[in-house]
């Protein structure tokens, strides 16, 4: 039986993914999640198919953990990952939380797919907190449009 925890780190979908994105060369990592994110946008219909909403959840966490905002994210990132301080990106990806923020609403906005699954009403409100959390920090940055 898998592992699902309401935060964007706490699935054992989301720890897949985050192995999977370690695996390249820091280097490659904005450009695998800018096509995650332009994947999720362009194939809303092959969810749960394809890819699976804590793995969306979790690359979009990984951007803001790179966004002024987003520290909080990179405590959780260094306990999961043998990455220096836990910084999965190389740098601060800015141009990246419009196409993560677009991603993360199609699977985690209220009532969305990330929701439903949710049996307690004390996890439905802790994963709308987290989806709460990353929203704020990818929209303070993609309403600066992707400038710090």
């Amino acid at each position: 039986m898998g592992t699902f925890g309401t935060g964007p780190f706490s699935s054992d979908g989301a720890l897949d993914f985050l192995d999977e994105l370690t695996e390249r060369p820091p280097q490659q990592r904005s450009e695998a999640l800018r096509h995650m994110f332009g994947y999720v946008r362009a194939n809303p219909d092959l969810l749960w198919r394809e890819y699976f909403p804590d793995q969306v959840v979790a690359a979009a966490a990984v951007v803001a953990a790179s966004l002024p905002g987003g520290e909080y994210l990179q405590d959780d990132l260094a306990e999961l990952s043998d990455e220096p301080n836990g910084t999965i990106l190389p740098t601060s990806v800015p141009e990246l939380a419009a196409p993560a923020l677009e991603a993360l609403l199609l699977v985690a906005s209220p009532g969305g797919p990330w929701h439903q699954g949710w049996t307690a009403e004390s996890d439905r409100t802790e994963a709308q907190l987290t989806c709460d959390g990353l929203t704020a920090v990818l929209l303070a940055v993609g309403a600066a449009g992707g400038r710090r």
